[in-house]
């Protein structure tokens, strides 16, 4: 059946309609591809910052990189969140970095305290130490 115009009475998807499905469709994929350009970024800079590990202020590089890739794979949130579970104490710091509002500086303060307690532990085995073997000879 057909009118007399030569087009067919079966309604079909008129070209807007055509047009928005692919602009719909490229938009997606657009947003694929830069999620995974962003997620292969991400871990340059997390290469990058271990690899400059000698250089002061590294971090800042670790914690884009985290964030880049945190943001763009589903894989990686569910481990971070299973870390976070583990050892909250390792991801603790790393956790208040990601924030929107990062508190840098009370990062860097609690990690400072952290690595001088540790340092004064391994001193105060170094002194139990030298007690045990460097011992003055007991007169007899």
């Amino acid at each position: 059946m057909s009118s007399e115009h030569g087009t067919s009475l079966i309604p079909h998807k008129s070209h807007g309609s055509r047009l928005r499905s692919m602009k719909r469709t490229f938009k997606r994929f657009t947003k694929k591809a830069l999620g995974w350009v962003l997620m292969a970024l991400g871990f340059v800079l997390i290469a990058a910052g271990f690899v400059l590990i000698i250089i002061p202020g590294h971090y800042f590089l670790i914690v884009a990189g985290l964030i880049l890739v945190l943001r763009n794979a589903f894989w990686a949130r569910r481990q971070f969140i299973h870390l976070k579970r583990r050892h909250p104490n390792w991801i603790m710091p790393i956790r208040k970095l990601l924030r929107r509002n990062p508190q840098i500086l009370s990062v860097m303060w609690q990690q400072t305290l952290r690595v001088e307690r540790l340092i004064i532990r391994r001193g105060s085995h170094l002194k139990l130490f030298r007690r045990r073997f460097f011992r003055k000879a007991r007169p007899a």
